[in-house]
């Protein structure tokens, strides 16, 4: 059974690993890992308070890390251990993500412009994209996803 909890300390390392090896594909390709790798430190950059630990059973597979304020929320990053993904897990956690606040009414995260099966996966969710944005370190184009949850969703 999917469950997230609240990133705790003794998660992190595990973590990063994890993450390694789910963005590992992309650095391949573009030379860069997500500006939420921090390389050098072995942890990430967003504070463990914006941290969660996606489980299967209680071994952890993959992580979040999500800002809510008010009735905004982002998902700066979420990642998958990569024997993990397909499976469901990931439309699972973005679904449970967004009933953990359930007051955050418009969900909006970024992705790269290249990541094509990424594109239709948070289309599949109900994300529209409604921008681009070229990283001015890496140069790298994203493009910008937002959800808009309606009075009728849950």
């Amino acid at each position: 059974m999917l469950t997230i909890r609240k990133m705790r300390k003794e998660d992190v390392e595990i973590l990063y690993e994890v993450a390694i090896r789910s963005f590992r594909a992309d650095y391949e390709k573009y030379g860069v890992y997500p500006p939420l790798l921090n390389i050098n430190g072995k942890k990430f950059l967003p504070p463990r308070i914006f941290g969660k630990t996606i489980l299967v059973d209680e071994v952890i597979i993959g992580g979040a890390f999500v800002f809510a304020f008010f009735k905004k929320g982002e998902i700066g990053a979420i990642f998958l251990d990569t024997v993990q993904q397909g499976k469901g897990y990931g439309k699972q956690a973005m679904l449970m993500i967004e009933e953990i606040y359930p007051k955050v009414k418009r969900w909006k995260l970024e992705t790269l412009a290249e990541s094509y099966e990424l594109h239709r996966f948070y289309e599949c969710l109900g994300y529209v994209k409604t921008g681009e944005r070229k990283d001015k370190k890496s140069g790298l184009q994203g493009w910008i996803y937002e959800k808009e949850k309606k009075e009728t969703d849950k």
